[in-house]
């Protein structure tokens, strides 16, 4: 390899499901093909890395809307194997999934390193995967100051077993924000993943919206992989109904087609209403989401719209009607719901696309 670099500046976004929640862990049991069209926001992660001899994190400790507060929290340790497993597994230490994904890197040749996180306005346990942004941002770092030549399946592989190092239930999907805005179509099958990015032909205006509501996505996942084993109707619906669903939205997002993108998408979330929210009552209930995805002075600027991640009341996304009217329509829900925030997001059309 050739020799460390100085510093490396680096930014991963969050990830946005667009079709397939759920399908990624779902997967994992081999029953059926698990299937998930994710892309990354604008939204993210901007940090500084360098090489060092101990292992040091340090953020910007943002308030309740995203805005900077200028506080700081940090972290630093030695950068040995066993000290970075223990930071992981330790629950009560605010950047254990930083030092999980630092473990892993430790095994593939990484040493020590300093990172500096300096810019974030990523929505946090909103569902559009905060957690696997940070661990991603983790791996790339560690690959990119020490030139470790990992591929982004192995960068994926490092983030996801240093996040699960944690306690956590997270499946594979999230950790495709490392693909940045590119739309990726992820296939789960029992102990493979296999990754397809795809090429928009034409320009989809889309935003997401942070509903400011509460969920507790560890319950929910509690919830469905309890139920899965025993449940015909969410086999289907995690396997055969979502396969169906996502072969169509292949070729809708490939051909640019938001009216399609939009019919796939009400028909994504009745079909999780019926056969998926039912698992989990109490939280996936989403009095917020339904309410937003009701909200008739939008309706004239969106073709529609679903919810996001584990569902429930965090996240909810809508294909616009073109830029002017998403813009309109973020303004409405601004005013009428004061607490939920909007961000804007373009599926971009390909180099020669329509």
């Amino acid at each position: 390899m050739a020799g460390d670099v100085e510093s490396v500046s680096l930014f991963v976004p969050g990830r946005l499901c667009l079709f397939g929640e759920h399908c990624d862990w779902a997967g994992e049991y081999g029953r059926h093909p698990g299937y998930c069209l994710v892309v990354g926001t604008d939204q993210g992660l901007s940090a500084l890395a360098r090489p060092a001899q101990e292992f040091l994190v340090e953020t910007l400790i943002p308030d309740d809307r995203g805005r900077p507060t200028g506080r700081k929290r940090r972290m630093s340790c030695p950068a040995d194997a066993a000290t970075l497993a223990r930071a992981a597994r330790d629950q009560d230490e605010f950047f254990r999934y930083c030092a999980g994904t630092a473990h892993e890197l430790h095994a593939r040749g990484g040493r020590g390193l300093d990172l500096r996180i300096v810019g974030m306005d990523l929505p946090l346990r909103k569902g559009v995967s905060s957690s696997a942004a940070v661990c991603i941002l983790v791996a790339r770092a560690f690959n990119e100051v020490y030139r470790l030549g990992l591929f982004p399946r192995e960068l994926m592989e490092a983030a996801y077993r240093g996040e699960k190092l944690t306690g956590s239930q997270c499946g594979r999907m999230d950790q495709a924000c490392i693909y940045g805005k590119t739309p990726v179509l992820l296939t789960f099958s029992r102990g493979d993943v296999r990754v397809e990015p795809l090429t928009p032909a034409g320009e989809v205006d889309l935003f997401f919206v942070d509903l400011a509501g509460r969920k507790d996505t560890l319950q929910i996942l509690s919830d469905l992989q309890q139920a899965y084993g025993d449940s015909a109707e969410l086999q289907q619906a995690l396997g055969p109904d979502n396969e169906a669903i996502l072969r169509q939205a292949h070729q809708a997002i490939s051909r640019g087609e938001a009216e399609t993108i939009v019919r796939l998408m009400t028909e994504a979330q009745a079909l999780f209403d019926a056969k998926v929210a039912p698992h989990s009552p109490v939280q996936l209930a989403s009095p917020l989401l339904h309410e937003l995805l009701a909200f008739e002075p939008i309706a004239e600027h969106i073709f529609g719209g679903k919810g996001v991640g584990s569902q429930g009341d965090g996240t909810a996304q809508f294909v616009a009607r073109s830029a002017a009217d998403r813009n309109e329509a973020m303004r409405k829900i601004a005013g009428a719901f004061p607490a939920m925030r909007c961000f804007p997001l373009t599926l971009r059309a390909a180099a020669g696309g329509r």
